[in-house]
């Protein structure tokens, strides 16, 4: 560590000093302004050099604990990770409500894209751990709308929308049952066409949700 500031503490006089002679030759420094420049860089590299040693340092008469600044910053780091968590929290819990208040009849649940969104958010910041609570009561509530979007389009006695759910690939092989789509199909007027396209979407939702939820449920 104490190698790596060295070298970036000598770069940053080599460049401050290069600067500074092409600024005396264009006559922007006076040879008084030239020396102060070269020694101000010169303390700013052996600062940055000794940075885990420096406690404070003196700018114009003025004392900076260097010490307590890295304090208050790791604070106010500490304090926007926190506000970050309470933000995506609140935002768990608005994404899971309807629209109007209905639920919807498309293969896939309309929350769920804004609701994927949240979960990316929470895994780049590194908060599932804090947010496992809140993902997992979303992924609940998704998972069975998405048993409700099939159980709607296949009438097959095997599809409980209801905990503990059923595996991905056991769910697709009753999905897909031919006599409890057409039990399905007698119930809509006009039939529809696409069926087994739109269960394979909500299928293809379902697997997404339940592999995350076997996910989250191993975060300890």
């Amino acid at each position: 560590m104490r190698l790596v500031l060295g070298i970036i503490g000598f770069l940053v006089f080599s460049l401050a000093t290069l600067l500074a002679y092409y600024l005396l030759g264009a006559g922007k420094f006076s040879g008084a302004e030239f020396v102060a420049f070269v020694v101000a860089f010169a303390v700013l590299a052996l600062i940055v050099g000794y940075a885990p040693e420096v406690q404070e340092i003196s700018i114009a008469g003025n004392v900076v604990k260097l010490k307590e600044i890295k304090a208050e910053a790791i604070k106010a780091i500490e304090s926007l990770n926190k506000s970050r968590i309470e933000m995506l929290r609140i935002c768990l819990g608005l994404a899971l409500k309807h629209e109007g208040g209905f639920g919807s009849e498309q293969p896939i649940d309309p929350r769920s894209g804004h609701l994927w969104q949240l979960f990316e958010l929470a895994k780049e910041y590194d908060c599932q751990k804090e947010l496992k609570s809140e993902i997992t009561l979303a992924l609940k509530h998704l998972l069975i709308s998405q048993l409700y979007n099939i159980r709607w389009r296949n009438r097959h006695e095997g599809i409980v929308c209801a905990e503990p759910f059923i595996e991905p690939m056991d769910l697709a092989a009753i999905a897909l049952d031919s006599v409890g789509i057409e039990a399905a199909l007698e119930q809509r007027n006009p039939k529809p066409t696409n069926y087994k396209d739109e269960i394979k979407l909500a299928l293809h939702e379902y697997n997404r949700l339940y592999q995350l939820r076997v996910e989250m449920e191993s975060i300890q």
